[in-house]
Order: structure tokens, then sequence, then C-alpha cells
């Protein structure tokens, strides 16, 4: 499973330089903001799974970034880093669902214990447990059977994208093709195209754990459901 990815913004070069080399024992991907504007900017174009955000920053700071980010999103983990413990900032923090409210230096112990903390709840948000030790990581799009991904097309991944959204709901045939056909006008031959791409996902999908069940279930009336033991 890939590590999730981060966003790390601190405009002080010497201390960003020196954090990194900690942040990369964590995490794969870490995107790097100087300035309050260029975290904002990064967020909204890589949408990293974790943001780690110095609450003094020019441009924009760091209360008033997190204020813009939760105005449109409230589950992205959030961590504040501050060199003062002033109860102006502390009040401003309350209410932004913030993970945590670090102060420099870092304790790198409770760092730690923190930064573990919040990856495991990302992991575990992001993977959908299809049973038959198979599992759907919404997060990469994609599929994992015994620990190894399955290859799925982009059509495939798109069809799970949507009913894994749904799980214990039916969605519409109308529903799964201005998805799935996102790009196209939609037409009557969609509805056999909808078929037979779920006709052949089943199939492989069957193959590939040896099991005689569909993993994508019809009903004639309500359309098509994940069926999850």
């Amino acid at each position: 499973m890939n590590k999730p990815t981060l966003l790390y913004a601190e405009d002080d070069k010497d201390t960003r330089d020196s954090f990194l080399l900690i942040l990369h024992e964590y995490f794969d991907t870490i995107y790097i903001a100087k300035n309050g504007e260029e975290a904002l900017a990064l967020y909204s174009e890589k949408k990293p799974d974790i943001l780690l955000l110095d609450i003094t920053m020019p441009l924009l700071n760091g209360l008033d970034l997190v204020k813009t980010i939760r105005s449109e999103d409230q589950s992205t983990p959030i961590i504040i880093l501050s060199a003062h413990s002033d109860t102006e900032n502390l009040l401003c923090a309350v209410g932004l669902k913030l993970e945590a409210y670090l102060l420099k230096p870092i304790d790198l112990s409770l760092f730690d214990r923190t930064i573990k903390k919040i990856i495991k709840q990302v992991e575990v948000k992001d993977i959908i447990y299809l049973g038959k030790e198979l599992h759907w990581d919404s997060s990469r799009s994609s599929l994992i059977y015994k620990g190894k991904q399955i290859k799925i097309t982009k059509k495939e991944k798109l069809l799970l994208e949507l009913l894994s959204t749904n799980l214990g709901k039916y969605v519409s045939h109308d529903e799964l093709i201005l998805h799935i056909w996102c790009d196209e006008i939609p037409d009557h031959s969609h509805d056999n195209k909808l078929i037979q791409l779920i006709y052949r996902f089943n199939k492989k999908i069957m193959k590939q754990l040896s099991i005689s069940s569909h993993l994508v279930e019809n009903s004639y009336t309500l359309g098509y459901k994940l069926t999850c033991e």
C-alpha cells in the first residue's frame, strides 16, 4: 500500500529543510509550500491526504488557510505548527477541526505518536473491505487482493469509485452511465456498454478470486451495488 501524501507549509527555509529530513521517514510524497498562498494552490491541485501547516506565514497565515480549506473540506487531517502558545491563536484554532496544535521546537516523540495515529486513520478510512481478502483503496483507485493489486481498466475503476461510495445501496443505470462515460453524450448504446462492462468485470473478479458469486449485483429495477461480505 502506498503511503499517504503530505502538504508541508513552512516559510523559514532552515526549519523547512531540517524538518523535511524527518518527514521523509513517514511520507514518500511531500508537497512543499513556502507561504500560505502556495499551500492553498498545492492543496487545490494535489489534494494531499494530510496537511502540516506553520501558523505564521506570509501572504496567508496558517489559521486563515485552514479556515479557507474547512469551508469546503471538513475531513482532511490538519496539524498546525506554532512557535507561540498565546491564547489568541489557540482560541482561533477552536472549531477548525485540527488533529493537533504542536508547539515549536517540535517534541519529536509527540510528533511521532501524532503523525502515526493520523496516518493510520487515513489508511483505514480509504480502505473499503469487500470480503474474500479483497479491498478497494479509494485514495489510489486500486483494487487489492491478498495484498496485491488487481489490474483493472479505467472504466472499471470509475465503476468501483461510484459503487464504493454507495455501499449497501443500489446505483441506477443512468447514474452509472453518466459517471463512467462522463466524456460522452449518452445514448441507447450505453445501456449495453454498461451491461458488458459489468459482465466482464464480474467474470474477471470471479476468476481472480476463484469464486462463483458476482462482486457487482444487479437489480433490473434498482440498478447495481457491490456485494460486500
